[in-house]
């Protein structure tokens, strides 16, 4: 007999062999014998660049056409032109990530409201490590400023709300992303399941 076939070795050597597991759609997927993640780290990546892109094309559409509506409602300028901005700047990213989300889910075709947040989770990281080597990069540049006078906020800003409208502002903005990922990634799992 064959080395390693003694005694029970092909067997052994057969048990350990990643298998090809057949689902319900009869789509063949390759398991993990540790019992892995299950996550399509390609698929995330690619959903983050389609939100970035849909970020790109959306902000100019959506803040158009918001500016139209609330133009039509008979909200001008001032104030006003703020919270056109805000509403634009939250429907782009619901949608950006929506797309983004869906296309991490079609990628992966398994888990997708799982791969739409980690798109959503994959732009928040890269925005903080930007945002950190940006004011690690830019220190050196405020002790070049320091004779330069920065104009206050004023008071009458202040007493208006603003706080609590970029406070909100803020929050839905973190928010939304990963709510449209994860309807996105459900809505490109269930497509992605069809495709095959």
């Amino acid at each position: 007999m064959a080395r390693g076939c003694e005694g029970g070795g092909f067997e052994k050597l057969w048990s350990r062999a990643p298998r090809l597991v057949f689902r319900e759609e009869g789509v063949m997927s390759r398991r993990n014998r540790r019992g892995g993640s299950g996550t399509s780290w390609a698929g995330v990546v690619i959903g983050w660049l389609a939100a970035l892109g849909a970020v790109l094309v959306l902000s100019s559409v959506v803040g158009v056409v918001a500016g139209a509506i609330f133009a039509t409602l008979g909200f001008g300028g001032g104030a006003e032109a703020g919270a056109t901005s805000l509403v634009g700047i939250l429907v782009t990213l619901f949608l950006a990530f929506l797309i983004g989300g869906y296309t991490a889910g079609r990628m992966a075709s398994r888990q997708g409201a799982r791969h739409g947040l980690m798109v959503a989770l994959l732009a928040l990281v890269v925005t903080l490590a930007l945002a950190l080597l940006g004011s690690v990069a830019g220190s050196g540049l405020v002790d070049g400023l320091q004779g330069v006078a920065l104009p206050g906020i004023p008071s009458e800003v202040v007493s208006q709300g603003l706080g609590t409208v970029l406070t909100l502002g803020g929050v839905l903005a973190l928010l939304l992303p990963f709510v449209g990922g994860a309807i996105g990634g459900s809505w490109g799992e269930s497509t992605g399941r069809q495709r095959t």
